[in-house]
């Protein structure tokens, strides 16, 4: 009988350690909003055109765009777009061991530059969330040719996630100038 109880135990143990693990990547903690990031300051606004339009404040705690996308394995840098009214971002590239990338995972524009997402439909499920320096989200979903879009009409750096998988590194910024 006492083998039993051991065996049940021993289990039980497993499974709490297995779900605890899972659960870590589910999402970040509430402490830091999900980014396990050091803290630097940054001013950032912005404004949105679809989901949530709360206005952006500046948060004391922003990491810079290098801190922010350190483990992010696909980024190489910001990329230029300035001069471009409108500018995409695809949500699913390959990046961080699969299709958990944005490409490209950072990108410099203008004041007033609609910035539009769309779902390669790789990766499964994924959205996109401002982490720093705004306000918005989309839904989750793996439709391919899904997309999200955001005017970015204040200066400053905004910095986003793929809630499902921030985990593994699927992290974008926007430095609008």
């Amino acid at each position: 009988m006492s083998h039993r109880c051991s065996r049940r135990a021993a289990v039980r143990s497993a499974c709490v350690v297995f779900l605890g693990g899972v659960a870590g990547c589910l999402g970040g903690d509430s402490t830091d909003g999900g980014t396990d990031q050091p803290a630097t300051t940054t001013e950032a606004t912005a404004a949105t055109t679809q989901a949530t339009t709360a206005p952006a404040t500046t948060t004391a705690s922003q990491p810079t765009v290098e801190e922010f996308l350190a483990d992010t394995s696909n980024f190489d840098g910001v990329v230029d777009r300035t001069g471009s009214d409108a500018v995409g971002v695809d949500v699913g590239v390959e990046a961080n061991g699969a299709f958990f990338g944005f490409g490209p995972a950072a990108v410099r524009v203008d004041q007033g530059t609609t910035v539009t997402w769309t779902w390669t439909g790789q990766g499964s499920t994924h959205n996109v969330v401002a982490r720093h320096g705004a306000e918005f989200a989309s839904e989750q979903t793996s439709e391919a040719g899904h997309t999200f879009e955001h005017v970015f009409e204040e200066p400053g750096t905004v910095l986003y996630v793929c809630e499902p998988h921030e985990g593994v590194g699927m992290k974008g910024a926007v430095v609008v100038v």
